[in-house]
């Protein structure tokens, strides 16, 4: 129940930047997955690494890099 809850949260902001329900919820639920993955790898909490892996989708759907990334290119 509480990744059900999780997904829904970050479907909200996918859908806050234009992404229809169906489309938001798929990204959502991959995003989660990917920061639970991340977290063991790096032995993180799953917030922090979904905090990261969702800023890096905001940047990326307004066509821009990461202030801290800006300097490898």
């Amino acid at each position: 129940m509480k990744e059900e809850k999780e997904v829904e949260q970050v479907a909200r902001v996918f859908r806050n930047m234009g992404a229809d329900e169906q489309v938001a919820k798929r990204m959502a639920g991959q995003l989660v997955k990917r920061a639970e993955q991340k977290a063991e790898e790096n032995k993180t909490s799953k917030i922090s690494e979904l905090q990261k892996l969702l800023e890096l989708s905001v940047y990326g759907a307004q066509g821009l890099l990461k202030p801290d990334e800006k300097g490898d290119f």
